[in-house]
């Protein structure tokens, strides 16, 4: 199977960042414990900017991702924390240094 990464940026609202950053911490716990999960990153830049990575073992992994209790629990705070829509994007990897594709 062929493997795929998510890439995504976001912003959270003025003066959320520190509850965005703790509902992120949470969301990568979650996604932890899911067969498929290669790498799951939050990163955060300037302001309220963030960005993601995700690497998944296959598509099938990325639709349980989707479709897990354990995120769904955590998704409306994640969304209530958001200045806008994310822009995200699924790739397939083609050469990486520290990740096994």
């Amino acid at each position: 199977m062929a493997k795929v990464a998510m890439v995504a940026t976001f912003e959270c609202a003025d003066g959320r960042a520190e509850e965005m950053d703790a509902v992120l911490i949470d969301q990568v716990a979650a996604a932890s414990t899911l067969d498929g999960v290669e790498v799951y990153s939050y990163h955060r830049g300037e302001g309220n900017r963030y960005s993601f990575f995700a690497l998944f073992s296959s598509i099938q992994a990325v639709q349980e991702h989707g479709e897990a209790e354990s995120l769904k629990d955590i998704m409306p705070a994640f969304m209530d924390l958001l200045a806008g829509p994310p822009q995200m994007s699924m790739y397939s990897p083609v050469a990486a240094t520290g990740l096994d594709i």
